[in-house]
């Protein structure tokens, strides 16, 4: 699957949203646990794209060496970002598990700009290399449809 960004707006606040791990300006604390941390060390970014609602957006997570808890974030780009008054959402990554080679984590709740609804997503990757690569799922707190989509990172070179 391919991952695109819609426009050079959004290219660009993808870049500023990357920029937000720099240690003068650091993204959210996400705490971390499990056996392979180690295995997670270092910036890693990346695109997530959702055919259900035609989101798509970045993904930034970095996690230094010996650490328990890492810095990252996501952006959100709606299917009409083009829009008038449609904005791109920043959503804070809750919670990492990495053990056994698979990543499963938490967002921190959101409102859904579809459904307008407060959501809850999770996800789950397989770690392989400098790469992990897996899915997500988002559940709404009303009768809305729960919806999937596809996530990758990779591990940004020194």
């Amino acid at each position: 699957m391919s991952f695109h960004f819609r426009s050079a707006a959004v290219g660009l606040l993808a870049a500023a949203l990357a920029s937000s791990c720099s240690s003068s300006n650091p993204a959210p604390a996400v705490p971390v646990a499990g056996s392979d941390l180690a295995a997670l060390a270092g910036r890693w970014v990346g695109e997530y794209s959702s055919e259900a609602t035609g989101r798509t957006g970045s993904i930034v997570f970095e996690l230094k060496s010996g650490d328990k808890v890492a810095h990252g974030d996501v952006l959100m780009v709606p299917k009409d970002a083009k829009a008038p008054g449609v904005m791109p959402q920043v959503l804070n990554i809750n919670f990492v598990n990495a053990a056994g080679g698979v990543l499963r984590g938490t967002m921190d709740p959101y409102r859904d700009p579809t459904c307008d609804c407060q959501v809850q997503t999770t996800f789950v990757g397989r770690l392989s290399g400098d790469t992990i690569e897996g899915t997500f799922t988002t559940t709404p707190s009303g009768n809305a449809p729960i919806t999937t989509g596809r996530w990758k990172i990779a591990r940004q070179k020194k």
